[in-house]
């Protein structure tokens, strides 16, 4: 994992303000295609606020990708 993923992957868990973020680790993003993570990245620190149900998506779009 390229420092910078691992920072994006901080940035998007601060964001969302998850209860559990150990659910979002950046450990397990190793092998994500930086492009994936960065345009999440750049929705996520687009936006002021999330739904819960954006929330929760976003989260389950990261669960997919990590291996």
């Amino acid at each position: 994992m390229t420092n910078n993923n691992g920072q994006m992957i901080e940035e998007i868990r601060e964001r969302l303000n998850l209860v559990n973020q150990s659910l979002i680790d950046p450990d397990k993003y190793e092998d994500v295609d930086e492009q994936e993570i960065r345009e999440i990245h750049e929705y996520v620190t687009g936006k002021a606020s999330f739904t819960p149900s954006e929330a929760a998506a976003i989260a389950d779009a990261l669960g997919q990708m990590r291996k």
